[in-house]
């Protein structure tokens, strides 16, 4: 599997120093001791709580990322003017995947009330993604049945489809910035208590038990067996990657 592409994914185990060299920390001399390193908490309600609310703010950074740059688009006529429309679309089906019914989470706002003064922009993302981004309904996305004529004659070159697409105005979309950032801030609030007693309970923790701390299983396959149908567990245990022969890899 040599000529492939792919992902490389490296999991580290908590080692203290004086451990340097153990076969459980993947160091050699005691100079070359990598400052962090990483190690899974234990299934439990408070570590799935963390995962729940970390993914809630992994979808919001996306979210935010997306829109800044889509904002510099429209503000700067930069090279990213062509994607901007896209952009403000993957800002909102970020968004709006924390606030959305799932299958294996709740809602970000079962635990982060929306601010009040940020609720008229909520809702109107919310409605933008249903009837624009996710469904072709709104007049948002026109698309008008035209006809092609020479300038001079008159003469019908071609029949065809335009479409017209109507982007956020630029106030909505910085009111949109603002309600990311502070669902964000509310959402640290939320999760700093959390954190502060797996580590608390994790600083109890031995060196044994870092040691047989079970290591998240990555499966590793082609790219003709990617399956976007996978339910991800509430405790994941482990995740798939794949691989693309360089053949068919994009430049």
């Amino acid at each position: 599997m040599h000529a492939a592409l792919r992902r490389e994914h490296s999991f580290r185990y908590p080692c203290p120093r004086r451990y340097a060299g153990s076969d459980t920390c993947q160091v050699g001399h005691e100079e070359d001791v990598q400052p962090f390193v990483v190690v899974p908490v234990g299934d439990s309600p408070e570590s799935r709580l963390l995962i729940e609310l970390s993914s809630y703010g992994s979808d919001l950074v996306e979210a935010r990322n997306a829109l800044n740059l889509a904002i510099e688009g429209f503000d700067k006529e930069s090279v990213l003017a062509d994607a901007s429309l896209h952009l403000v679309g993957l800002a909102v089906i970020a968004y709006c995947r924390t606030i959305l019914h799932s299958n294996v989470r709740g809602r970000l706002t079962d635990h982060v009330a929306v601010p009040e003064e940020l609720g008229d922009i909520h809702d109107q993302v919310r409605m933008y993604r249903n009837a624009t981004v996710a469904h072709s309904q709104s007049e948002l996305a026109v698309t008008y049945a035209v006809g092609v004529l020479d300038s001079r004659t008159l003469k019908v070159r071609d029949v065809t489809g335009l479409t017209v697409v109507v982007s956020p105005p630029a106030p909505m979309l910085l009111e949109f910035r603002e309600l990311i950032d502070e669902m964000e801030r509310r959402l640290d609030e939320v999760m700093e208590p959390v954190r502060a007693s797996l580590a608390r309970a994790l600083s109890e923790a031995g060196p044994s038990q870092f040691r047989t701390a079970t290591r998240p299983e990555i499966q590793e396959k082609w790219a003709q067996e990617f399956n976007p149908r996978t339910k991800r567990a509430p405790h994941p245990t482990g995740h798939t990657v794949y691989w693309t022969p360089l053949a068919n890899a994009p430049d």
